[in-house]
C-alpha cells in the first residue's frame, strides 16, 4: 500500500493549515473506504497561551473552521432563529425581523471569533446562545446587522462576544 499522507512532519512549533490536514484526513478516509474510524491523539508541550492563560495538559477540541453559505435568517426571537455552526456564515436570504444565533462562546473558544455575512434584503438579528453576551448586550435581546455588512464576533471572556462590524463587500 502506498502513503496515505504525503507529508511529513518535523519536530517543532508550527501552526497547522486547517485545509492541508482536512486534505490528508479525507485521504486517510478514502483508502479505508469509511469502514474504519481513525482517532488521533496528540502528545507533546503545549508551546503558548490561550486569551492570556496557560491551558493545563488536557485534550484539545477541534472546531469546526467551515463555510456555511446560502443561509437563510429565520424566527422572530432566539428561540426560533437559524442555529449558526460554522466559523464563517453567509446568510444569503433575510426576510424582515429574521436572525441567527451564534454558536456558545464556550464551543467558539475564548481567542475565536466566527463571521456572518448578510448578504440578505433585510438587517438580521444576531442573538447569542444562552447566557452569552454580545457587546454587553443579553443573547436573547441580540445585535442587529444591517443588509450587505459583515461582522467577525470575537470571545473576549467566557460567554462574552465583542463585534467588530466590518463594512459592506465590494462590488
Amino acid at each position: 500500500m502506498a502513503d496515505i499522507v504525503t507529508e511529513t512532519f518535523t519536530p517543532g512549533f508550527r501552526l497547522i493549515d486547517g485545509d492541508e490536514l482536512n486534505t490528508a484526513f479525507d485521504q486517510v478516509n478514502g483508502a479505508l473506504d469509511g469502514t474504519t474510524t481513525i482517532v488521533i491523539n496528540a502528545t507533546g508541550a503545549f508551546n503558548g497561551t490561550i486569551g492570556g492563560t496557560t491551558p493545563a495538559a488536557g485534550d484539545f477540541t477541534y472546531i469546526n473552521q467551515g463555510v456555511d453559505a446560502g443561509l437563510t435568517a429565520a424566527g422572530t426571537t432566539r428561540a426560533d432563529a437559524l442555529a449558526l455552526t460554522k466559523a464563517i456564515n453567509v446568510v444569503g436570504t433575510a426576510a424582515a425581523s429574521t436572525g441567527v444565533v451564534l454558536p456558545s462562546a464556550a464551543t467558539v473558544g475564548i481567542g475565536g471569533s466566527v463571521i456572518v455575512f448578510n448578504d440578505g434584503a433585510n438587517a438580521i438579528k444576531v442573538y447569542g446562545a444562552g447566557s452569552d453576551t454580545i457587546d454587553g448586550v443579553a443573547g436573547s435581546t441580540g445585535v442587529t446587522l444591517t443588509n450587505a455588512l459583515r461582522c467577525e464576533f470575537y470571545v473576549t471572556a467566557a460567554a462574552t462576544f465583542k463585534s467588530a462590524k466590518l463594512g459592506a463587500t465590494s462590488t
